[in-house]
Parts: C-alpha cells; sequence; structure tokens
C-alpha cells in the first residue's frame, strides 16, 4: 500500500511518500517541499502543487492520501480569523486535488494526535520548539535516516557561510508523520470518516 502524507499551508507544502510493502528502511520513497511563498494568489499555488503530484502521479499508484487538518484554533499571536480562514480554504482545494487526482481514499489527520501516536512526543517544558521537536524527532527516525534534507548556506550576518537547513524541512517532517500515520496508525474503516 502507497500512502501519500501531505503538510499544507500557502507558504510551504510538504510532500511524502511510503510504500508499506518496502522494507522498514526503504518505505520512504519520496519526500520534498513545495515551496509557496513567492507564488501569490490560492489559483496560482494551487496549480503549483497538481504540477508537482502530476508529476507523482506518474510515477506512483497512491492508495491513501493522509492530509494535515487546517488550523481550527487562534494561537496566541500567530493566526487570525483570515488566516486561519485562508488556510481552511486551501487545504480543502489541495484535499480536493489530491482525491481527485488519485481517485483514492483521503483522510485528514489531526497534527496532534498523529505526532502522538507514530511516537512524536512533544515536551512543552524544553527550550525547543515544536517544530524543532519534530524535526529532530524525524530526522532520528530510522525511515528517515539516509533523507537528505534540503540545506543552504548562509549569505550574510556572523554565521556566514554555514550551513542551515533550510525552513521547508519542518513541512517535510509533517508530511512524514501523516504518512506515517496513514501507513501504521489509521485503520482501513476510518479511511474516508473525515469526507463528511
Amino acid at each position: 500500500m502507497k500512502v501519500l502524507g501531505l503538510d499544507v499551508s500557502t507558504t510551504n507544502i510538504g510532500v511524502c511518500l511510503i510504500d508499506t510493502r518496502l522494507s522498514q528502511s526503504s518505505r520512504v520513497v519520496l519526500a520534498y517541499g513545495i515551496p509557496m511563498s513567492k507564488v501569490k494568489g490560492l489559483y496560482a499555488k494551487s496549480c503549483e502543487l497538481r504540477d508537482s503530484l502530476t508529476s507523482l502521479q506518474s510515477m506512483h499508484a497512491v492508495d491513501l492520501i493522509v492530509v494535515e487538518e487546517a488550523l481550527q484554533s487562534f494561537r496566541a499571536g500567530k493566526s487570525s480569523a483570515s488566516t486561519i480562514a485562508k488556510l481552511q480554504r486551501f487545504n480543502g482545494i489541495v484535499s480536493f486535488i489530491a482525491r481527485d487526482m488519485f481517485k483514492c481514499p483521503l483522510h485528514l489527520g489531526n497534527v496532534i494526535s498523529s505526532r502522538k501516536s507514530v511516537g512524536c512526543q512533544i515536551n512543552r517544558k524544553l527550550d525547543m520548539n515544536t517544530k524543532e521537536q519534530v524535526f529532530k524527532w524525524a530526522r532520528s527516525h530510522s525511515e528517515m535516516s539516509t533523507f537528505e534534507w534540503p540545506t543552504k548556506i548562509l549569505k550574510g550576518g556572523p554565521d556566514k557561510g554555514k550551513m542551515r537547513h533550510q525552513p521547508i524541512c519542518y513541512d517535510i517532517c509533517d508530511s512524514f508523520v501523516m504518512a506515517l500515520f496513514g501507513a501504521d496508525i489509521l485503520k482501513k474503516e476510518d479511511w474516508d470518516i473525515t469526507n463528511t
């Protein structure tokens, strides 16, 4: 079974494909991020995603899609009503495109419970934020041990010339969580339960 995990935002989209028929160390068939911050408007972003998924579709049949559920509540200093509405709209568009293209069940997964169920525990007492904790967990996971995380060389500042992981790594991590949740935790009878 091939499970496609998607982490959707208007800044970046994380994509991860797991094939459960392969050995544990090679189940992650692909993982990448689609940069969206420079693409203006939801229509153009939707076309960008569709083009990327068309390429994926030409190489792989997908049996299940698991999309991270859109933000549904306010977070202090981070989300306004218009931001939440925009994310909800885009998440719906992405879900429709993916389901229509692959003609398979789609499940909306809650990111907090999905992380917990695959063994990614978030410690609120640490100085490290949630994204960094998920990134650390994903990098140490056996299925992502050979993955080459996107990096960049800093061009200025006190750390000029040093290599850093790109922010899109966080989106790739969450798409991995969604794919892993679909592959190992989600029961077949619940595949379409969130599509009402």
